[in-house]
């Protein structure tokens, strides 16, 4: 994909309202697309305010905060894991990990902040890894538990992120989404790759999808999601959508991974 040559802008489609929920006013985004590009988004103007490639970097799985510590942690192809400087762009490499990951379509990328541990998915594989030793712990095989509607289905587990992930909580909860069903699921336990689905998200289906959960100093949390070319925010309790935004001037870029950097 070419580098962008211009940054973009969310612009809300729902008159009389906020542009985004009170409780993200302060935050700020960064978005991956392409290989290597990086996006930084003022939450409350909803608008881009760099763009650039991570320096020394070919292709990045997947990026996500690492609550305990507020960094920008990224996966390369190489199963490398690096720190990125969201204001420069510049990778610096933490560790390898000691296991490759079979890689079977779309790559999770997403830290347990309970654990501060990161959860590494792709297809139906599931691993957990200490970013920094790069031990690579292979747990359960991702499946619906017997008592949900979709067992015995094979899960699309394309996106997913925790709740609480602010410093290190007490308390955390997963969340997935299958772009079969189309549909916000939950990860009933993590390590043992169990799901259940909590409903549908109510929209047209899309190749990509980029999800995260933000949350806040007191606790609020709020799933963000991008699909196609619109951004919103789901219900966990429903996983219906609750608003939706207009992604533009992206020229044509997909945005494929998306991580809030909540105030430590």
């Amino acid at each position: 994909m070419n580098k962008l040559t211009s940054v973009f802008a969310v612009t809300a489609l729902l008159a009389g309202t906020s542009i985004v929920p009170a409780q993200s006013q302060n935050l700020t985004a960064i978005a991956l697309s392409g290989d290597n590009m990086i996006h930084k988004i003022d939450i409350a103007t909803a608008t881009v305010s760099a763009s650039m490639e991570v320096q020394g970097v070919a292709k990045l799985l997947g990026i996500d905060l690492r609550p305990a510590t507020g960094q920008l942690i990224g996966v390369t192809d190489t199963f490398e894991i690096v720190e990125i400087n969201p204001e420069t762009g510049a990778a610096t490499v933490i560790s390898k990990m000691d296991k490759e990951l079979p890689i079977d379509g779309a790559v999770i990328v997403d830290f347990n902040p309970m654990a501060n541990k990161l959860r590494f998915m792709s297809g139906t594989t599931n691993h957990r890894v200490d970013i920094e030793s790069g031990a690579v712990t292979v747990d359960g095989s991702l499946a619906y538990e017997a008592a949900d509607m979709h067992a015995g289905e094979a899960p699309a587990i394309v996106a997913a992120a925790y709740i609480n992930s602010y410093g290190k909580p007490e308390a955390t909860a997963m969340y997935d989404i299958d772009s079969t069903i189309v549909a916000l699921i939950k990860q009933t336990s993590p390590n043992d790759g169990t799901l259940a689905a909590v409903g549908k998200l109510g929209i047209d289906g899309t190749p990509t999808y980029a999800f995260d959960i933000a949350t806040d100093a007191a606790g609020t949390n709020t799933a963000w999601l991008v699909s196609g070319s619109m951004l919103y925010t789901v219900s966990l309790e429903s996983g219906a959508v609750d608003k939706s935004w207009e992604l533009k001037g992206t020229d044509g870029a997909t945005v494929r991974d998306i991580t809030f950097m909540t105030a430590m």
